[in-house]
């Protein structure tokens, strides 16, 4: 009996014993009615984080096989004001066998109670049987302090859903609500599901119902709808419940980066509040006429073949916030529009995990094997620039030579005239081999930048003569800020951009 003791011992601590914890988190938003200030609201996290079963150590106890895993919960605020702290022992459920813990879906869900603004989530988890095995995991967001109007909390992603009264952090409104701590469902997962909770809507006027509330897919956020994933209802005075929930069947969703997005609007199509939360479909048993379907429906976002991964074994996990953000920056000037205004959605209403995946996504659709060397390669090039084109108070990369030289390579040759008479400094940058946004390659491909003033560091993009930049017809006005004379006439910029070269 000892043997098979030891024998099952060594089973469990070698087949649950594969480095360090391994986990992903995610939280969503909603709010409680302030007790003291009726008519306003309070706001609290959701937090809910899962665990791999595979990289946790396991031992037999009175009450069967379990793991224990100390946490600790360390919520911020704007400034790095500590709103909450939480510290306990996590236990799995006691298992009878290796079968069981393998199967097992271990599950955290905790609520905090928060403040509008800035709030960062810093989760750290200690395997209690290998004190060496543990993970740290961030998560940020800014809520929006909410007023006297309508408004909605964010649509929650839900792995699955069923009808019970037992007690339990799941529970809302006789039901089970478990969440998804990955915004990711791989192609086996046939069905989306949801949970929204809405707010002052009795403070609507009558006048203005029925009211109609959308839940729809789309590939950028609240775009049009994409394909058939649309869901009206209308809603008559008084039959809002203060929440609802939905699934969609997404077997023939096509892998890409998806938005779940709820608007709700008055029967004069007035959009009265919205929210959505982004999501990655990764989906290869989609039959050919429905890929055919999707893809003469909509543009693609140039990022269809996402991959998911778990982020803290990759190169974003170093990284805090603040380096998120910067990074993201960094990607500006070598992003499509598309990816611009997906940076720019991010740098206005942050989320950090959405933020991580997109800067992991970019460099994994440049190399699909090895996402951290075209990151590598990438902050090479950031160095490079920051040291040519640095102001003091721009970094190099977010200047328009900086932005030109990351999104093109060096040119062949650099022209800089600082002392013509009449004009401002100016640099002509010349390319013998260029490729344009539109693939064609450009063979005497030129470039105008100008310092907008004697005093100024920062060189401006003026105008280019190749396609999918800037065609400025009017840069001598800027040039020039006198005006033109004779001696101007026979000036490099002419040389270069004067009328015969256009």
């Amino acid at each position: 009996m000892l043997r098979k003791l030891l024998t099952l011992s060594c089973l469990i601590l070698s087949f649950f014993n594969a480095g360090a914890i391994e986990a992903v988190l995610s939280h969503s938003v909603f709010f409680l009615p302030d007790a003291i200030y009726p008519g306003n609201f309070n706001p609290y996290i959701e937090a809910s984080w899962q665990m791999d079963p595979h990289t946790i150590h396991f031992i037999h106890s009175d009450k069967g096989i379990i793991s224990q895993v100390k946490t600790d919960v360390l919520i911020t605020g704007d400034g790095g004001k500590v709103l909450k702290e939480d510290h306990y022992i996590f236990q799995t459920r006691p298992c009878a066998n290796v079968d069981e813990v393998a199967a097992l879906n271990i599950l955290e869900l905790k609520r905090y109670l928060a403040v509008p603004g800035p709030v960062h989530i810093h989760i750290d988890l200690t395997d209690m049987n290998d004190t060496n095995s543990k993970i740290s995991m961030q998560d940020s967001m800014v809520i929006a302090k909410p007023g006297q109007t309508p408004f909605l909390s964010d649509a929650q992603l839900i792995d699955t859903f069923y009808a019970s009264d037992i007690r339990s952090p799941f529970r809302k409104h006789g039901n089970q609500f478990i969440p998804m701590c990955a915004p990711f469902f791989d192609d086996y997962k046939k069905s989306l599901s949801y949970y929204v909770e809405s707010y002052n809507t009795d403070k609507i006027q009558a006048d203005n119902y029925p009211l109609i509330r959308t839940v729809f897919i789309s590939k950028k956020q609240f775009d049009a709808p994409y394909s058939k994933f649309l869901v009206n209802d209308t809603l008559q005075q008084g039959s809002d419940s203060g929440y609802f929930y939905g699934t969609y069947d997404i077997s023939s969703l096509t892998s890409g980066n998806y938005y779940l997005s709820v608007e709700l609007t008055d029967k004069y199509h007035k959009v009265l509040t919205k929210t959505s939360t982004f999501f990655q479909r990764a989906n290869f048993h989609v039959t050919k006429e429905e890929l055919t379907v999707a893809k003469q429906e909509i543009n693609d976002t140039g990022m269809e073949n996402v991959t998911f991964v778990n982020l803290n074994k990759t190169f974003i996990a170093q990284y805090n916030m603040k380096e998120v953000r910067a990074i993201l920056k960094m990607l500006v000037g070598v992003s499509d529009a598309q990816g611009q205004q997906a940076i720019a959605d991010f740098l206005k209403k942050p989320d950090e995990l959405y933020m991580r995946y997109f800067i992991y996504n970019y460099f994994a659709a440049i190399n699909k094997k090895e996402p951290g060397k075209a990151w590598k390669d990438f902050t090479v090039r950031i160095k490079e620039v920051n040291k040519l084109f640095n102001t003091g108070n721009t970094p190099g990369y977010e200047t328009d030579r900086g932005i030109m030289y990351l999104r093109y390579g060096a040119p062949t040759d650099i022209i800089t005239v600082d002392n013509e008479a009449g004009a401002l400094p100016y640099e002509i940058w010349q390319y013998n081999n260029l490729k344009e946004k539109s693939g064609k390659m450009a063979t005497d491909a030129r470039m105008l930048f100008y310092r907008s003033s004697e005093v100024s560091l920062d060189y401006r993009l003026l105008t280019t003569n190749f396609m999918g930049e800037v065609r400025n017809l009017s840069w001598r006005s800027f040039l020039y800020p006198s005006g033109r004379n004779n001696n101007n006439l026979s000036s490099r910029a002419e040389d270069y951009f004067g009328d015969d070269k256009r």
